[in-house]
């Protein structure tokens, strides 16, 4: 448009516009010199730090459960023990990354090392913090509470504008351009996972009391809180998110409040997610005010017949991410294996798994609905495969801490007479 020459009908997103910029050249040119080096350190690292934590991870728990620690007899209590403190720290390095933005690392000699470093300590912090406060009687209160941190950090960037998101493994790069604030597509998993883990906890708490109407009502705040962080236009502006992250909670809600899902329900449940996306983009659309998104955008596009370029390119995208690299293949194996675990323990002898169920009643529930946010994230959004697989250094260390946290030592609450028990998913 500035040459005159129109734009081609190829080209997505919004037109560029420029603005006086306060601070000088000096200021303006230490800005962008900080950006090119942060965007380049997220090319030239986030493939291997996946890599590392993805093959990494398996490697320490393998030594972990393979190192003999002391007498038999107090091997298995060692083994818990080192379990749940490596299982908290793994899964707080993804929002040490997010929080690493609270310094310039990128102004600094050496930035790669300072984010990762920084990411380290502040995974220390976190799971500090969670084996050290009283929430760790909790069987689900360790993991619990990473979760909710996970989820309050994102959801808090969010509001903000998402700086701390950019350039880092789990969030935004500007490199690439797949977009400059909201929830990226690194974190949607994980961040639906974190929302779903924190209400499964403050709400199996209370319920454990009795009170389940309260325990309900915590749920459906976080429930809330979440969802509308991930799908507001301003906010996180995440239409794939969203579709697959309503869905999960109401799975949740649903096992807390004792309703068994049939399949006309369960028909419901899947199109929820669908339902508020289009609410919000035609308020985006339709309400000026509330300023221009893609969500908006694309609300427009259907209106006026112009989705179909948007949606071929983004089910393009979806399914070039099987052949992206040959790690990929891994993960649709691995969500098989883990619906077959969530769903029927005994199948694959997965014991210890099946006795955290008997003891805490919304641990299957909140696990489905993980694996069903995994599932409809990988369909509805145009990363494919990859969005799953992003998830997987949050999730599959808080399953090990779960586990190792020694469940069956919480006494299961008989529901009262004609008191309803929590239905299982």
């Amino acid at each position: 448009a500035w040459f005159g020459t129109g734009v081609p009908a190829a080209v997505v997103g919004s037109p560029l516009t420029s603005s006086r910029r306060d601070g000088g050249l000096a200021a303006t040119v230490a800005m962008l010199a900080g950006q090119d080096t942060a965007a380049e350190v997220y090319r030239s690292t986030v493939t291997p730090f996946f890599l590392v934590i993805g093959f990494g991870y398996a490697a320490v728990f393998t030594v972990i459960w393979g190192v003999p620690w002391g007498r038999e007899e107090d091997r298995g209590r060692r083994h818990r023990a080192v379990t749940r403190a490596a299982g908290l720290w793994a899964a707080s390095v993804p929002v040490g990354t997010f929080l690493a933005g609270l310094v310039r690392w990128a102004a600094l000699p050496h930035p790669a090392a300072v984010l990762y470093s920084l990411a380290a300590a502040w995974a220390v912090v976190v799971a500090g913090i969670a084996l050290a406060g009283p929430w760790r009687r909790d069987p689900l209160g360790t993991a619990g509470l990473v979760a909710a941190v996970t989820a309050g950090v994102i959801a808090l960037d969010m509001m903000t504008g998402s700086h701390l998101m950019r350039e880092t493994p789990f969030g935004l790069s500007a490199l690439m351009a797949g977009r400059f604030y909201g929830l990226g597509n690194n974190a949607v998993v994980m961040y639906g996972a974190a929302g779903i883990l924190c209400a499964a906890w403050l709400g199996g708490t209370v319920l454990r009391a009795g009170a389940r109407g309260r325990a309900l009502a915590v749920m459906a705040a976080v429930t809330m809180v979440a969802v509308v962080e991930a799908a507001w236009p301003g906010f996180g502006a995440k239409v794939g998110g969203t579709i697959a992250m309503v869905p999960g909670f109401l799975v949740l809600l649903a096992a807390a409040a004792g309703v068994r899902l049939t399949t006309r329900r369960w028909a419901l449940v899947v199109v929820s997610g669908l339902v508020l996306v289009i609410v919000f983009a035609l308020i985006n659309y339709l309400v000026p005010g509330t300023g221009h998104s893609d969500i908006g955008h694309f609300a427009g596009q259907v209106l006026h017949g112009g989705a179909g370029p948007t949606l071929r390119r983004k089910v393009a995208a979806n399914l070039g991410s099987l052949t992206a690299n040959p790690f990929v293949l891994v993960i649709p194996v691995v969500m098989i294996v883990a619906g077959v675990v969530v769903a029927r323990p005994a199948v694959l002898r997965a014991a210890s798994l099946a006795g955290a169920y008997r003891a805490i009643p919304l641990l299957q529930p909140a696990l489905s609905a993980i694996w069903l946010v995994a599932l409809l994230g990988w369909l509805s959004e145009d990363s494919g495969v990859t969005v799953p697989a992003a998830a997987l250094p949050f999730v599959l260390p808080l399953a090990a801490v779960i586990l190792s946290s020694g469940p069956a030592t919480v006494p299961r609450r008989v529901p009262a007479s004609g008191e309803p028990a929590a239905a299982t998913v």
